[in-house]
This record gives structure tokens, sequence and C-alpha cells, in this order.
């Protein structure tokens, strides 16, 4: 591992010049302050030619994230980069996987990435997880919303002007309710957020005097984005979408990304007003299986034992037969010495199912997994139901 990683100042400038260059990216202040912000906290990997020039990099950022309660350690992967004369040459598969070797020696139990293809990062067993559906709504079939009452008020700013206030509220919300799977953001990922987006924040207070919710927003010469909308009471919701919509003279459609493939559209008086398209947007791993298994939130706490064969060619400590069962609460979970286990799937198919990405049943039914009937309803009885939900992009 220590020849492949960066470590001082002026290999991580090596690396942001041929980032540059790969991404054909100009060199900005603000561009250069997210960047070295980022190499800070991440683990920095390089791979050198014969000649010691640098052929390709990637970074591998830490992360906790908070799956319906429950906290994984998860490394995030970014900025993949190969320069074009060292391309096919295998740079960056050998960094993946050196990455993914590590993460699994440090007790990591999942890794996210932002892929540039599909089809690439499959090979290293990551599978296609998170979706967001975008709304775009023209500034003319806004709908009027009318709050019940007017105790609450809104404050306007920039994010990195209100960072205690936002980060505190969204603190407060995930220790509330839990995530589907996003970040439990900490203090340098927030100032991240500050440094590489040009957000505008309208925080709701109630009339306490306390943040009720918030909206993270960008404000483009013909449109606006809403990044990122929390509450926690009805009120705040509507407040809110209030102030949004109130720009309607402003710019000429609204669009709001969210992190969920779930349809809303029907909140509106005219869903047909709203164009919806569903984005792929992120792909998630399992890099420590045994650790993902024993932590799940299972909707059972007593169950029969399940034996499922799995098959992962990047991480050998996960591929093999392994029986999950609880009694009393208490999940057990092993790797057994067995044969014939007729329930097989590869650990990709495993995190779509267990994230609650794609259904079970489907998976079956189509062919992508192998697995009995009574397999299928035993699962279906244990995992979380609800889409993962990953506001972050990495």
């Amino acid at each position: 591992m220590v020849n492949d990683l960066l470590q001082n100042p002026s290999e991580f400038e090596e690396f942001y010049q041929l980032y540059l260059y790969a991404f054909n990216n100009p060199d900005t202040s603000q561009r250069r302050a997210y960047f070295f912000k980022r190499c800070e906290h991440a683990l920095v990997y390089g791979k050198r030619t014969a000649t010691g020039n640098l052929a390709s990099g990637l970074l591998s950022l830490p992360f906790e994230v908070d799956f319906h309660g429950t906290r994984y350690q998860t490394k995030g992967i970014c900025d993949v980069t190969t320069a074009p004369e060292a391309s096919g040459q295998g740079h960056a598969s050998n960094l993946l996987q050196t990455a993914l070797e590590d993460m699994a020696k440090q007790g990591t139990t999942l890794s996210y990435l932002a892929p540039f293809s599909f089809k690439f990062y499959r090979r290293f067993g990551y599978e296609h997880v998170f979706d967001h559906c975008k709304y775009t709504l023209e500034s003319s079939q806004v709908p009027q919303i009318k709050p019940k009452e007017n105790s609450h008020h809104i404050k306007r700013g920039m994010l990195q002007d209100n960072l205690p206030t936002v980060a505190d509220f969204y603190a407060r919300l995930v220790k509330k309710g839990g995530l589907s799977g996003g970040l439990v953001r900490s203090e340098w990922w927030w100032h991240y957020l500050s440094i590489k987006n040009t957000w505008h924040c309208a925080l709701d207070f109630n009339d306490r005097n306390q943040v009720a919710g918030y909206i993270l927003y960008e404000l483009q010469s013909d449109h606006l984005t809403v990044k990122e909308f929390l509450f926690d009471d009805p009120l705040a919701y509507q407040n809110l979408l209030t102030f949004i919509f109130a720009h309607q003279n402003t710019v000429g459609s609204f669009v709001f990304d969210t992190p969920t493939p779930t349809y809303h559209g029907d909140l509106l008086p005219e869903p047909r007003n709203a164009q919806c398209v569903i984005e792929p947007y992120m792909m998630a791993r399992i890099v420590d299986l045994r650790d993902f298994l024993v932590r799940y939130p299972y909707q059972k706490r007593d169950f029969e034992p399940l034996r499922l064969t799995v098959t992962d060619k990047n991480l050998p400590a996960n591929d093999g037969v392994w029986e999950i069962a609880a009694s009393g609460e208490r999940v057990t979970v092993q790797q057994v010495n067995a044969t014939n286990v007729p329930d097989k799937l590869t650990i990709q198919q495993l995190t779509q199912i267990f994230f609650g990405t794609r259904s079970v049943r489907l998976l079956a039914a189509t062919g992508a997994v192998t697995l009995r009937p009574e397999t299928v309803n035993a699962l279906e009885q244990l995992i979380v139901p609800e889409p993962p939900e990953l506001v972050d992009y990495f």
C-alpha cells in the first residue's frame, strides 16, 4: 500500500495537475481549495510509470453513514484519474483494488462512488444503488401555497455564512430519525460543501425562534435548483416552499433534485405540470460483509438460519457460504463449510437487496439471482423495504 500512497504537498500538487488535465478543468482558486480540502482528509493513491511520472490517482475519503439507525464506516472513492498516455494499462484498476484491500484491513464496512462507467466499477464489486428523482416545474405552473398560520419566519443567506445552524439541524434530524444510507456529515465535510458549492440557504424558524427546517438551493439565470430540503413540521415545509416559489418572477423554472426515486408529483395540484426524471446516481459495495450483516437493521429480530452463497471476486474474505440467524434479538453471522447451497448471488446483488434498492422477488424472477421461493420470502421479511437515499456527491 505505502508505494501507492501520495503523502506530501508536492505529490498532491502533481495529482491536482493531472486531475485538471484529465478532466479538462481550469485551475481556479475555488477548485484548488476544495480539491486540497479533500486531500487533507483522504488517502491519496497514485501509480507512477517506469519513468516516475504520475500515471493515475484516486482519493479514498473517510465517511460515516447512517442506515436506518445503524452507523457504518464508509470510504468514498472519487477523482479516479488516468493520464491519456497511460490509459489502458490497468493503473486505475490496480489502485482501486489496492484501495479496496486497504479498506478491508482498516475495518471499513461500505464504499460509495460516483461512476464514470457502471460497467467498469461492477468489475470491483460495486453496484448501482442510489437514484435521484428530478422534478422540473415551469414558473407559470407554480401552485399557490398558503401556510395555515404565519407564526414562523424565514432567514435567507449563503450556506457558508450559516454553516453551524444548518449543520446542527441536520444532525438533529439524523439523531431523531436516522438516514437511509446518507452521510453523517462531519465538520470538515460541511466546510467542504460550502467551499465547493455557491449554495444559498433559507432557514425556517418557529414561534420559539428554533430552526424547523431549511432549503439549500442554487440560483442561476434561468432556473432555481433545490439541492436539499429538510423540515420537521408541516408549517416549516409550507413556509419554505412558499419562499422558493416566490422566485417565480426571477427564474423561468424550478428544479427539485430529490434523493429518493419514489414519485411525489401527486403533492402538486396538477401532477402533469411537473416533468419527472429518475436519474442513476451513485454506486455502493459492501466491503466487510460480516460486519454489515451482524449489525444490519433486520425487520425481524428472531429468525431461522438462512444460508447464502456469496461470490466476491475482489475481496476473498466475503466469498463463500454465509449463515445468518437471530434468536432472542441476538444476530449471529458465520461463514460455514457447506456445499450445494442452492441460494446464490454476487456481492453486488446482495448489496442491492439489503440496501432496498431492488426487490429480491424481481431479481429472482428475472434470473439475476438464484434463490428458492422460500428464501425470497424469508429475505422479504428481513430486509429494509425502503429505497436508500443519498444527497451527497463525491
